[in-house]
Formats: C-alpha cells, sequence, structure tokens
C-alpha cells in the first residue's frame, strides 16, 4: 500500500510545481502590463480628435510635434507588422508616443501617436488604436485620425462613444489646380465611416 502513495506524491508535487509555474508566468504578464501602462494615460469615453490638436501645429516646415510629446517608444514586431484598418496609403516607422489606454468590455486598448510616411515620403501625423488579449497579443487595430497637407489635403474628425460604436469623418480637399480652372470656395469633400467595438476586441465597419 505505501508503494502507491509514492505516485500520488511525485503527482501532487508534478502539479504543484506547474501550478506555481502557470502563477509565476500569469504575475510576470500582469507586472509587464503594469509597467508598459505606465507610459499611457487612462482616460474615460467618450474619446475624441479634439484631444489631439494639441500635439502638434503648422510652422514654416509645415507640421511640427507638440515639444510637450511624451517620450516615445518602439513597436513590437508583431505591433510594427499588423496593418491597422483605414491606413491605406501609409508605411509605419519603428516608433511610436503612447498617449492614453481604456478598457471595453474587458478588452484593453491603446492609442498611439505616429508620424508614419506617405506614398510620396511626406510625414503624417496619424493616432492609431490597438486592442490587446490578456497575453499581450496585439488583436485588432484602426487609424482614426490622420493630417496631411499637399496637392490634396486629408484630415480627420473622430469620437470613440461609451457603446463602443466609433464615428470617423474623414475630409479630403484638393489644393492644386490647372491653369484654366478657377479654384472653388470650400470644396471639401466628406465620408463619414462608423465601425463597432466587440466584445473580443475586433474593429467592425458598419454598414449604413
Amino acid at each position: 500500500m505505501k508503494y502507491l502513495i509514492y505516485p500520488i506524491i511525485i503527482c501532487f508535487i508534478v502539479f504543484g510545481n506547474v501550478s506555481n509555474a502557470i502563477a509565476n508566468i500569469s504575475n510576470e504578464i500582469a507586472n509587464t502590463k503594469e509597467i508598459e501602462l505606465k507610459h499611457y494615460k487612462k482616460i474615460n469615453l467618450p474619446y475624441s480628435s479634439a484631444e489631439l490638436e494639441k500635439y502638434y501645429y503648422w510652422g514654416e516646415n509645415g507640421l511640427q510635434l507638440s515639444p510637450d510629446m511624451p517620450f516615445p517608444l518602439r513597436f513590437t514586431n508583431k505591433e510594427f507588422s499588423y496593418k491597422p484598418k483605414l491606413f491605406d496609403y501609409l508605411a509605419k516607422t519603428t516608433f511610436y508616443f503612447p498617449l492614453c489606454y481604456f478598457y471595453y468590455k474587458n478588452i484593453l486598448y491603446k492609442g498611439v501617436i505616429q508620424m508614419a510616411i506617405s506614398d510620396n515620403d511626406e510625414k503624417i501625423f496619424t493616432f492609431q488604436v490597438y486592442s490587446y488579449n490578456d497575453q499581450g497579443g496585439v488583436i485588432d487595430a484602426i487609424l482614426l485620425y490622420k493630417v496631411q497637407r499637399g496637392e490634396i489635403s486629408y484630415w480627420n474628425d473622430f469620437i470613440i462613444n461609451p457603446n463602443g460604436k466609433i464615428l470617423i469623418t474623414q475630409y479630403q480637399q484638393v489644393n492644386l489646380f490647372e491653369d484654366d480652372e478657377e479654384p472653388k470656395d470650400n470644396q471639401i469633400e466628406t465620408k463619414t465611416v462608423e465601425f463597432q467595438m466587440t466584445p473580443s476586441g475586433i474593429f467592425n465597419s458598419v454598414e449604413k
């Protein structure tokens, strides 16, 4: 009978070590998340594009970042390789400025500012939001705000509502005209798109 006790004791030791290992991993993930979030400001919804206007200004050399920008961080490989929704015709740079975070349906969302690169090598001010799972992996991402001037100017307004709905108004204005064309006042094209944050952390497009 005593020989049967030894396998049981061994099982308890093995399972105990496994449980301790799992607990240690969970604690490490929680500690890492807490350290990373120290670079971000916690916000409450609603949150809108009006909050971003203080982070840039127009100077003699074009768009300039505010001197009050947060300290830049580097994207992880997975973050860098993930292309946010509405990020057409833009390329990421490896660094970003951590700005804010919030939770929706127990999913962590982080908002970052980044100077992206256009297809003609212009620097574009952007605000992107990423969602993360409990292990810190990227679930989804979306570009909510951008400011770009040139032959055609682009800019956005947005609001993230407490119910998880995101309303984005996209503006486009032509600044370059042919010699035989007469510029028109307030020639601004607008388009409104809507997304819904889901309980799984996905940004779903809402068809109107």
